[in-house]
């Protein structure tokens, strides 16, 4: 009797279960990777987004001058004001006029205001710049190097030596930037 050379229907079906398995695996871990990706590019998405929002304030608080703005009776206000989580300040540029600008915590984000004359009654516009912020903190530092929450602090200047900002986000992080006021007494 002659032996026949091959596989078996066992040794098939054990191939191929093998196979199957490998098959699984290898799709679970690239559903995984991409998952991990997708989750990474959000993560960066977002903290650039948060990086951009206060670049954007320390760049108008780097720029800040010692020029009053308007109130809606014509009387002036401060150059520079804080009171809360609200910052309201007259920034330069050296391509632009003097323009008047604000930012406010409101409704879990805070706002870029913008005026359309920096001597303007009230604000011309809102633009959300970050979303996902649970609480805001401001302070100006003062000649005695004391940070003061509420602006114009009792020591005549106009402007602060200093700005900090800290952002408590929604995902449970904390940003905390100092900004020097250039202009500043």
């Amino acid at each position: 009797m002659r032996r026949q050379h091959g596989f078996t229907l066992i040794e098939i079906l054990v191939a191929v279960s093998l196979l199957a398995l490998l098959g699984v695996l290898g799709y679970r871990g690239l559903d995984a990777v991409r998952r991990t990706a997708a989750a990474l590019e959000a993560d960066t998405a977002r903290w650039q987004e948060i990086a951009l929002g206060v670049e954007r304030l320390g760049n108008d608080v780097r720029q800040a001058v010692a020029v009053p703005g308007r109130d809606a009776a014509g009387n002036p206000t401060p150059a520079w004001t804080v009171a809360g989580c609200e910052l309201t300040l007259t920034r330069s540029a050296a391509d632009a006029p003097l323009q008047r600008v604000g930012y406010r915590w409101r409704d879990g984000g805070l706002d870029l205001l913008t005026w359309p004359a920096h001597d303007a009654p009230a604000a011309g516009r809102a633009y959300r710049l970050l979303d996902g912020v649970l609480r805001c903190e401001l302070a100006g530092l003062d000649r005695g190097n004391r940070w003061r929450s509420a602006w114009p602090a009792g020591d005549g200047a106009a402007l602060p030596r200093a700005l900090r900002i800290t952002l408590h986000l929604a995902e449970g992080g904390t940003v905390e930037r100092i900004f020097d006021v250039a202009a500043a007494d």
